[in-house]
């Protein structure tokens, strides 16, 4: 009789490798699916690519929460990197060759102004709650700098109020102290 590995996780994606050749293959393809769908934003594609049918993902999808969830996972960080590729562009610019009578005479910058603007647009909301927690941050902050850099100056004045002290009472039990530090008061 063989022996049998129950993975105790509910639709676990990688089981033990070795136990069983059939869940290492199926978890194999998945991973394959996953990696390509976080690049290229693509289920076709990517489906294409790890060589499964797209029927068989969209039955692994709902029957499997936790390929389900890594499924969404993956589509985030390509859109995310998609994100970045058209704020590039949008920053940088897209080099394109100018042509006269066929022949190629130059090359202009073109800058994607409308995506520039959707993108910023889109991330409005998040650039402001960033703002208003380094704010926030800055402002708890401050009180204590504040409080800190005052308790310095009491400090500094404080050693200054003791050292004038001191030289009063130095002055006073000793008449010639003044005349030897080349204070002359009163002449």
């Amino acid at each position: 009789m063989a022996e049998t590995h129950e993975d105790p996780r509910p639709g676990a994606i990688a089981p033990e490798s070795g136990t069983d050749p059939r869940a290492d293959h199926k978890a194999a393809k998945q991973r394959a699916f996953l990696e390509h769908l976080a690049i290229t934003s693509s289920i076709k594609k990517s489906a294409a690519v790890a060589g499964i049918a797209n029927g068989t993902l969209y039955f692994w999808r709902e029957r499997d929460p936790d390929f389900a969830a890594a499924w969404l996972k993956a589509l985030a960080e390509g859109y995310a990197l998609l994100e970045m590729e058209m704020l590039e562009r949008a920053r940088k610019g897209v080099e394109r060759k100018i042509y006269y009578h066929g022949k190629h005479v130059g090359t202009v910058r073109d800058y994607d102004h409308k995506t520039a603007l959707q993108l910023l647009r889109l991330h409005k909301e998040t650039v402001a709650l960033v703002r208003a927690a380094q704010a926030e941050q800055a402002v708890e902050e401050e009180p204590e700098d504040r409080l800190e850099d005052k308790l310095k100056k009491i400090n500094v004045r404080l050693r200054a109020f003791r050292a004038e002290q001191r030289r009063r009472k130095a002055v006073e039990q000793d008449p010639d102290h003044r005349e030897r530090n080349g204070a002359v008061h009163g002449r």
